[in-house]
This record gives C-alpha cells, structure tokens and sequence, in this order.
C-alpha cells in the first residue's frame, strides 16, 4: 500500500509523460428495483459520448459531444450531476465525492496521503493477468480495506493492485453510513477498471456508479437506482492538440439530441442486459457488493422506518373486509437482518390483522431464509388475480363488484430462497400452518348498484399443513427479449388427509431495440391430488385468464392457460396500439365444488380475442374482448402488470 500511495503521488500510474487523447460512450439507467426480486422496471435511458484527455503534466479535459435519452415511463424531468455523465481520470482524488458532492461528500482515499491512518488493509486474494506483448503475467492483488471507525465518512471495499508496482487496477467499493449526504442514499457502489496500455500504464477503461435511494421515513418493497455505466473504447497517445487547450473549461456538456446519431457507437437501448438491467445480471451485482461490504453497514437509511408491503396494505376495499386500513413498521439490526411488522383493522368485518415477518440473508446474499408470522391474513384464489389491490379496491368502493374471492389464514410460514447460480437459476423451499377461516355476510358499502355485488363464496375451515419446494430461471437479453420458467410442487395435509399440487409456468417477451414493437406469450398449467379445501382450488373465466366469459365461473382441480399480447407504438410515450388473445381449459371438478362455489368445468377450450388502447408509456390500458366460443364483449382497464406489486 505504501508503494502504490508513492506510485499514485508521483503520478506514473495515471500516465505520466505522455498526453492522451479517448473516446468513451455510456449509459444511465434509471429504475424501480423491486423487493421481491421481480424483473427491474426502467423508467429511463440515456446515453453518452465523451472524448477525454490528459497533459503530460496531469490536467484533464472532457468533452461531452452527444447527449440522448428516452422516457420508458413517466418521471418528472430532471438533469444528472456532471459526474454520471464523465469519466474518473485518476482513480479519484484524496477526498472521494459522487454526485458532485451531493451523494457523498470528503471522503478519504484509501491511497490517499491520510490512508494509512484511518484504514486497516488485508491481502485476500491473488490473481496473474496476461498481457500480450508482455513475456510473463502480471501479478495482482486484492487488497481489502476496511475503516478503522465506521461512524466517520470512509471507503468500505477493495482495491486491485499490480504486485511489483503497486499500480492500481482495479477498485470495487461502497461507503459507510456517514458518507451519506443524500438521506435517501440507501447505498453507493462504485466500480473502477483500468487496462494496461503501452506495457507501462493503467488507464481508465471502465466504470460503474450505482446508486440506491429509498424513502428515508418509508419502507416500502421498490427502490429507485440510478445506474451509471462509461466503457472507455480507445487511446490515442500524444495527440496534435491546440495550444492552451487544457486552460479550457474541465467539463464541457452537450445539450439533449444536440448530436447526431453518429456520435454513438451503440444504440440507446443496445446495452441494457449487460449493464445489469436484466434480473439476471442484478443478483450478480448485489452479491459482490455483499461480498465487497461482508457484515460492515453501508445503507445510509435509518434502521427503523414506517413499513408497508404496497399501496393496498395501507388501505383497500373488499366485501370480506369493508374498508381495511394498515400500517407497519420495519427494523434492520444489521444488514444480513431485516424484521417488519404490519398491522390493520377492517371495518365491516371488525376484525384485526397482523404479519410478523423476519429476513436473514447469507452467503454473499445467495441465499435468504424468511419466517413469517401472521393472523387473519388476506387471501384470494388463484391461479391469477382479478386485479390489482388498488383497482380492485376502486371497482369496490365505485362499482361495488369486488375481484376477489376473499378468505383469512392465520399461522405461520417458513421459506428458504437461494439462487443456485448468477444465470438466472433460483429454488425455493417452504413449509407452512395455516388455519383457514371466512365470513358469511359480505360488505356491499360501495356506490354502485348493489345486484352488482358476487356472493362470498363459502370457504371451507380447517387447518392445512404444507411444505413445498420450485424451481425458477430467468434468461434473455432486455429489452431484446427475455424469458422464466418456474416448476413448483406442494404437498400438504388437510382433515387428515393428503394432497399433492403442481403448478408449471412460462413467459417469453420480445421487443425491437426503440421498444416500439413488443410481444408477450405466457403458458401457466396446473395439476392437484387428494383432499383440498375449495379455496385451493384453480378457477378461469373473467379478467385476468378468460375476459369475455363469467368470472371465476370455471374452476377445477387441473386447468391449462395460455395468452400473448402484441404491441405496436403509435403516437411514442401517448398511444400505443394492443391486440391480445388467448386460451384456456380447467376440468376435474369435485361435486362439492360445484355445489358450493356454483362452478364447473369449462368442457374444452375457452378462448378470447380483443384489441386496445394503452397510454402514458403504457400504463393505463383499456381493452375490448370478445369471449370465444359463447362469450361476450367485455371492456378492460388495467395497469402495466410491472407496477401490479406495488398496487
């Protein structure tokens, strides 16, 4: 450390005696990151083109020629500190900053003159790099660096260091909670990649710049990350500059699409996947960026806020509950710990609810174990929901027709997540007690006609044991194309006797490259055994598997669902174009539940056809279906299902 402290001091390794000229391009990324581990939703993409430069006596330049960006969902207009759109030059300063200073502010360099002070450093690994040219590989270090105080602002990561020279190669790092200036920094990630040239220095080659942000006083299960990504594309060494060009300004900006396409290499959406915008990439950057913080804390936000799992667990409206209004909150001991609770009170049922839930992670975050506790928790049956908590709660209150087939469960549930590898593979273990209940006499307090209003449908009581266990993996290339493949299997207990359900599910989506085009295709079946209680059961028809036919008037102990959806932009961010169809079957229906639930089979296939209309980056949809064979035409408002979590 001392050596590369003296090497960065004399500025050799930042190319010392030689004046450089580079060209650089890069994305910004800015997106929901969801809770649940759901795919990531961009709301915008922009993308930059930068020339660099470098005087033999260490000034720098950078000239921003091309500047574009594009809005994938509505976000209130805003411009990105300097810092996200240029390249770090020298590996940073003595003092650390991100977002010019707003985001983190003073914060010493571990190769900084004060290092050796305020850091403990550790050699944890070692790797021999070969170069070209070069008769033997180059040895590099992995150097942990860890604070001395954690309650001061400082460098929490690694640095990679060449073993004869101390020049830095590499530096992987976060901060600890005092760095913060921003009190809605959840954490910062900074990865900085040189590459050898000439034999003799390591320059700039790549960089990342990640930053969390979350509600300060709020829980909730989505955060914003903006995510800044440059790839340096080429040198060209002592450059036939003017005179006096480096008494220039540092920084100069372009204007928004001031440049033509020709300034970028790469399409604006070319890029999104290997920056880390597909769930596949997203776990590889967490892991390392566990791996990097080990137990060390690095969020900035407090460890106890107000909590709540999505805008319906605050307030909603359903003919079991009435109108139920919540609020939870959350604590986080250490990072790898995370607890919340949530509590409510539904007004027409009078009746009290509550979740106690309990995350610990492992294993660079491979690998999370939840212990969930809860009472008169709010349930539905499957396989798909109606609609989303806000909308149903909207067609409750103003039509008084509630999506839902509401029941409550009171117990407990255990669940081991762990991803098998950063490809996309998942599995998931479970076990669960629960003990089902109902009600008899349904709320009808909305505004709309009261023949509207679906009869609760009578849930059967009792409790029901299970353990499970499922398989999931994720691939594609966003915003090109993606894909899922899920396989889950239960086995519980119910009256004492056994049952057994498997659920098979997979979705493709394609688009072009300026999302102007995009398709959809989902396949979901289903296969239960034994003795099941009603509610368990699989149910077709209506909004959200069969539009244009009765809703959930089809329900059995197999079914078979498929439907595709195809979009075509016509008026870009206010009209995009839809047609949607599919198919559906369900079969093996218990006289019981025909008696009790008034269903039945669907007797072959049920299918729908429709077309519509979305605006506001495809947020709100409207759609005409028509039910095929023997339906009817059914009009459709829904959201953008990606922002059903949240709803």
């Amino acid at each position: 450390m001392r050596a590369a402290r003296a090497l960065r001091t004399s500025g050799l390794s930042d190319g010392d005696s030689t004046t450089y000229q580079a060209r650089a391009e890069g994305h910004i990324y800015f997106y929901l990151e969801r809770e649940d581990g759901g795919d990531p939703v961009p709301m915008r993409v922009d993308q930059v083109a930068v020339d660099l430069y470098r005087s033999r006596d260490g000034r720098t330049r950078q000239i921003v020629r091309g500047l574009r960006r594009q809005e994938l969902l509505p976000v209130k207009d805003f411009r990105y500190y300097v810092d996200r759109l240029t390249a770090v030059q020298n590996g940073f300063g003595n003092r650390i900053s991100i977002g010019q200073g707003y985001d983190v502010r003073g914060v010493p360099h571990p190769l900084g003159s004060d290092g050796g002070t305020l850091y403990r450093y550790r050699i944890v690994d070692s790797v021999r790099v070969t170069v070209r040219n070069m008769p033997t590989p180059i040895r590099v270090y992995e150097v942990e660096v860890r604070p001395r105080r954690e309650d001061v602002p400082a460098f929490v990561g690694s640095v990679f260091l060449e073993a004869t020279t101390g020049a830095l190669v590499r530096m992987v790092f976060s901060f600890t909670p005092a760095s913060y200036v921003d009190r809605r920094n959840d954490r910062v990630h900074v990865r900085l990649e040189h590459i050898l040239w000439e034999e003799r220095w390591w320059l700039p080659y790549r960089q990342v710049v990640e930053v969390r942000r979350e509600m300060p006083e709020f829980d909730l299960p989505v955060r914003t990350v903006i995510r800044a990504t440059l790839q340096v594309i080429d040198y060209d060494f002592e450059p036939d500059l003017p005179p006096g060009f480096f008494s220039g300004p540092p920084i100069v900006l372009a204007r928004y699409d001031a440049a033509d396409s020709s300034e970028f290499r790469e399409g604006l959406m070319d890029r999104m996947a290997e920056e880390g915008l597909s769930p596949v990439s997203l776990a590889g950057i967490e892991a390392e960026a566990r791996r990097i913080a080990r137990e060390q804390v690095v969020s900035g936000l407090p460890r106890t806020r107000l909590y709540a799992d999505g805008s319906s667990s605050l307030l909603r409206a359903n003919r079991a509950e009435g109108v139920y209004t919540g609020l939870g909150v959350s604590f986080a001991p250490r990072p790898a710990v995370r607890l919340t609770a949530m509590a409510g009170y539904g007004f027409a049922s009078r009746k009290p609810s509550a979740t106690v839930r309990g995350r610990w992670t492992v294993d660079d975050a491979a690998a999370a174990t939840t212990v969930e506790l809860f009472g008169l928790q709010l349930r539905d049956v499957g396989p798909r929901p109606g609609a989303s908590g806000a909308l149903n709660t909207l067609s409750t209150l103003l039509r008084n027709l509630d999506y839902t087939d509401p029941y409550f469960a009171t117990g407990g549930r255990a669940a081991l997540d762990y991803r098998v590898s950063d490809d996309g593979a998942r599995i998931r273990v479970t076990s669960a007690w629960e003990d089902f209940s109902g009600l008899s006499d349904p709320w009808s307090g909305g505004l709309g006609a009261t023949d509207r209003s679906r009869p609760l449908r009578p849930v059967e009581e009792g409790v029901f044991m299970s353990a499970g266990g499922g398989f999931t993996y994720s691939w594609g290339s966003l915003p090109t194309w993606g894909a899922e493949v899920a396989l889950n299997t239960t086995a519980g207990r119910w009256h004492g006797r056994g049952n057994a359900t498997v659920t098979a599910r997979v979705d493709v989506d394609i688009a072009t490259r300026d999302l102007g085009r995009r398709g959809s295709l989902a396949m979901e079946a289903g296969l239960a055994r034994g003795t099941l209680p009603h509610q368990l059961s699989f149910f077709l028809g209506g909004r959200g598997t069969l539009p244009g036919h009765p809703y959930r008037a089809y329900g059995g102990r197999r079914f078979l669902l498929a439907g595709g959806e195809a979009s075509f932009t016509v008026l870009p961010t206010w009209l995009t174009a839809r047609l949607l169809g599919g198919a559906g079957a369900v079969g093996d229906t218990p006289s019981a539940l025909a008696d009790d639930w008034a269903a039945s089979s669907t007797s072959g296939w049920r299918g729908y056809a429709g077309a519509g209309l979305a605006a506001l980056h495809d947020i709100l949809r409207i759609d005409g279906v028509w039910g095929l064979p023997g339906g009817v035409f059914e009009l459709v408002f829904s959201v953008d299902p990606r922002l059903s979590p949240f709803l």
